[in-house]
């Protein structure tokens, strides 16, 4: 490509030079005969006795040049003694000249000069009529030129050509060097050398960029792979914990006849086993379908939910009540104060699975004798506070990992997956929410939905009045 737009520049800087060349050979040849019309009209004289007019002999070792001048009357004066046959000629103006391409009566191409003049006698003075002169010459000379021009062009032009194609490749292959041996070192890494980093130093300037970003791509990838075979231990060691559970339970059932209140008890047991892995794979469900980009984002959501209000108080209403019962057993006070006139235009649904996870949290980890309260006010869309006991400072972001397992002063009274969090937050996410976990100073702990910063969302949160202690919900 670069010697195919080289060879065209040159072919038509080639031409517009040889143009320049032709035209500027061809004045200076008209400007030579001209000039030789004008010095043989010098020659001529008039008298009383008529026109007299002798002109120079011929060269017998150059190339013939033919001068030939008529009377007004159109009798010839003067021609060239090789001449025999009158030379085509114009009928220019006096004082003008006219050029003419014409054949040499010896066969040569010619060009001819004509001119119409005036004689003076010896003083000096015009006398007479009009003479019409033509001076005609070869072209010969012109075109020697203009074919060495042409022959030096197509030489040049040929040479220049391989001259740039040589370091065309040359350059090519010596600046592609390095790009070839950057795809090597690339093609050595898979998926179990991803820590591998490529070289900076050394590489060209154009490639250094592209060569940190593959680097960082490269640190994502390692890290996202590294994550995916944690999270598959955990799910492994998660699922096999209550399976283990399950299988003993049933073993130990079928050793022996027993009673009918004891296998009712049996299978009470294995039911809340199986509903526990129920609600983990149903969770591992959820977030894989969210990390797969299968679960609309919020901007999709915002044509479907639209006018679709409900009330955030029922909502709160309707996820505690699966928690009321063991909440009770454990002497919980449960308070909802969301104001009764709160609406919400969201997903319903994506937001209920949030709430019910933040409540199953709170009602398996809160003390016993302690409180839930669920809340709104200018800063949240909702609280869901505790009264503790509190979670450590570093361990406050940990908790929303999936799978993560904190220290026991938290310890959940059931089996508890560690996915219900990882999972609420994730959601959160997907409706241009943000989820927060803060320890306060008392102690309690509190779980703040809130607008996501400098995001768009579809949903509409906190139409209503507000409360009498001032706290609304806004979004």
């Amino acid at each position: 490509m670069v010697v195919a737009l080289v060879a065209v520049v040159l072919l038509v800087l080639a031409m517009l030079l040889y143009i320049g060349v032709r035209r500027a050979s061809w004045q200076q040849h008209d400007a030579a005969i001209a000039a030789r019309a004008r010095a043989t009209a010098e020659i001529a004289e008039h008298d009383d006795g008529g026109y007299e007019m002798d002109l120079p002999p011929e060269p017998h070792d150059v190339p013939r040049s033919y001068v030939e001048v008529w009377r007004a009357d159109g009798s010839v004066l003067v021609r060239s003694s090789s001449l025999h046959d009158d030379l085509p000629h114009p009928s220019p103006g006096l004082g003008q000249l006219a050029y003419t391409d014409l054949t040499l009566p010896d066969g040569r191409d010619g060009r001819a000069v004509t001119m119409r003049f005036l004689a003076r006698d010896e003083a000096k003075v015009i006398k007479g009529e009009p003479l019409v002169m033509i001076v005609a010459d070869g072209t010969e000379d012109v075109d020697a030129a203009t074919g060495t021009v042409r022959t030096w062009f197509i030489v040049l032009g040929i040479g220049a050509l391989l001259a740039i194609a040589f370091v065309t490749a040359w350059s090519l292959a010596r600046g592609l060097r390095p790009l070839a041996a950057l795809a090597t070192e690339i093609e050595r890494i898979d998926d179990r050398r991803l820590s591998t980093r490529l070289s900076v130093d050394g590489q060209p300037t154009e490639l250094v960029v592209p060569v940190r970003k593959l680097n960082d791509l490269f640190a994502r990838l390692d890290a996202s792979f590294a994550r995916e075979r944690q999270f598959t231990a955990d799910v492994s060691h998660e699922l096999r914990t209550p399976l283990a559970g399950l299988r003993t339970l049933l073993e130990v059932t079928a050793l022996a006849d027993r009673s009918t209140s004891e296998y009712q008890a049996a299978m009470s047991d294995a039911l809340v086993i199986v509903l526990q892995l129920g609600t983990l794979v149903e969770n591992l469900l959820a977030l894989a379908r969210l990390d797969a980009g299968q679960i609309e984002e919020a901007g999709d959501l915002e044509a479907s939910i639209t006018g679709r209000e409900f009330s955030l108080r029922a909502l709160v209403e309707e996820c505690w009540k699966p928690h009321a019962a063991a909440a009770a057993a454990r002497s919980l006070e449960f308070r909802n104060a969301v104001p009764a006139d709160a609406l919400a235009s969201t997903d319903r649904e994506r937001l209920r699975i949030v709430i019910a996870n933040l409540l199953s949290n709170a009602a398996e980890y809160t003390n016993p004798g302690g409180w839930i309260e669920v809340a709104s006010g200018k800063d949240a869309i909702l609280d869901v506070t505790d009264s503790g006991p509190p979670i450590a400072a570093d361990q406050l972001e940990r908790i929303f990992d999936r799978l993560w397992r904190g220290d026991t002063a938290r310890s959940a009274t059931g089996v508890h997956c560690g996915i219900g969090l990882a999972l609420a937050r994730s959601l959160c996410t997907s409706l241009s929410l943000s989820l927060s976990a803060a320890t306060l100073a008392d102690g309690s702990v509190r779980f703040r939905i809130a607008t996501a910063p400098r995001s768009e969302s579809p949903r509409r949160i906190a139409k209503g009045k507000p409360s009498h202690d001032d706290r609304a919900i806004s979004a």
